[in-house]
C-alpha cells in the first residue's frame, strides 16, 4: 500500500466513524429513556398465562435486551411479570439488572378491583397491604417507586382514596420509596340523558384534575402519562397540572390522531423537567419495532 492509498483509507475510515458517532443516541438522553416491560406483554413469560401468542422473552434477560437492542439501561416492570417475589429471586434480577449496568426505576402495581376507590373497604384495605409488600420489595430490587391503580376516582369517592393513598405513600416515605399514580380515563363529565335510564350522575372534572386533587390531598406523586389524555388541548392543561408533582418519571405513548407527541414534549422540557421518560408501547405487531417507533420520535424531542 503506497502513502496515497494509506490516507484515502484513513480518511474514507474517519468519515464512517464520524457517521457512526453522528448516529449515535446521545448519552445523556438515553440515561432518562426507561422502556415499561408492559411494551412486551404479549410477549414476555408469565406464569398461569396461555402459551399462545408464543411468549419467547424471559423477564430476567429484559435488561440484556433493552441494553443491546436500544442502549437503554432503565426497566420499569409490571408487578405481575414477576413469577416470585421470594428474596432469592429478587436478588438474582437485580443481579441481572447490575450485569449490564442497570437498574429497576419503577414497578406498576395492578391488583384488580383492589384499589385506592374501592366501594368495599375490605378491598381497599388489601390494596394498601398490597401496595407496602410491594414497597418493600421495590426496596430489595433497589427500586426507588411504585405506581399505584386508583380505580375509578369520582368526587364521591375522593375522600376515602385520598386516606388509602395517604397510608400507602407515608409507608413509601418510610422506606424512600415513592409512590405516584398516573392519570387514566378521558374525565368526560357525567349527567343529562334520559332520566328513565336511571338517576342522574353530578358531572366529573378532568380526570387528571380529579388525580391531582388526590394526589396533593394524600402528599403522594403523579407519575403523568403522556398518552392517557382524550386529546391535545386536554393534554396540555394536564402536563401544566401533572408535572409539578412528578416522581420523576412520566410515560410516553404514540397516537397521531389524538396529539402531537413532539409538542407535548416540548411542553414537558419547557416545564424544566429533569426525570425519566419510559417508553409505554402497545398494538399488534412486533413489540419491538413498536418500542422503536416511540423511541425514533422521542430522543430527537427531548
Amino acid at each position: 500500500m503506497n502513502r496515497r492509498e494509506f490516507l484515502v483509507q484513513s480518511t474514507m475510515a474517519a468519515i464512517a466513524a464520524s457517521r457512526v458517532r453522528a448516529q449515535a443516541p446521545d448519552a445523556a438522553k438515553l440515561a432518562r429513556v426507561a422502556i415499561m416491560t408492559y411494551s412486551f406483554d404479549r410477549i414476555i413469560k408469565v406464569e398461569g398465562r396461555p402459551a399462545e401468542p408464543a411468549r419467547t422473552l424471559d423477564l430476567f434477560d429484559t435488561p440484556e435486551m433493552y441494553a443491546d437492542r436500544y442502549k437503554v439501561h432503565n426497566v420499569e416492570a409490571q408487578h405481575n411479570h414477576f413469577a416470585s417475589t421470594e428474596s432469592s429471586y429478587l436478588r438474582e434480577f437485580r443481579a441481572r439488572l447490575a450485569k449490564t449496568k442497570s437498574q429497576l426505576t419503577n414497578i406498576n402495581l395492578e391488583f384488580g378491583n383492589m384499589s385506592i376507590t374501592a366501594a368495599d373497604p375490605v378491598m381497599r384495605a388489601q390494596a394498601i397491604d398490597l401496595t407496602k409488600q410491594w414497597i418493600d420489595h421495590a426496596v430489595e430490587l433497589g427500586c426507588p417507586r411504585v405506581m399505584v391503580n386508583q380505580g375509578s376516582p369520582t368526587t364521591e369517592n375522593k375522600d376515602v382514596g385520598i386516606a388509602a393513598l395517604k397510608i400507602m405513600g407515608d409507608y413509601g416515605k418510610s422506606k424512600k420509596v415513592m409512590v405516584a399514580m398516573e392519570n387514566r380515563g378521558s374525565g368526560v363529565p357525567r349527567g343529562g340523558g334520559d332520566v328513565a335510564a336511571g338517576p342522574v350522575l353530578p358531572p366529573q372534572p378532568p380526570a387528571w384534575s380529579l388525580l391531582a386533587d388526590i394526589i396533593k390531598g394524600s402528599g403522594t406523586y403523579a407519575n403523568c402519562d403522556l398518552g392517557n389524555f382524550p386529546d391535545q388541548e386536554t393534554q396540555h392543561a394536564g402536563i401544566r397540572g401533572l408535572f409539578p408533582m412528578t416522581d420523576g418519571n412520566c410515560h410516553v405513548k404514540l397516537n397521531p390522531a389524538r396529539y402531537d407527541l413532539p409538542a407535548a414534549l416540548a411542553l414537558v422540557k419547557s416545564l424544566n423537567y429533569q426525570g425519566l421518560y419510559s417508553i409505554e408501547a402497545g398494538g399488534q405487531g412486533d413489540p419491538h419495532e413498536n418500542v422503536q417507533r416511540i423511541y425514533d420520535v422521542l430522543l430527537p424531542n427531548m
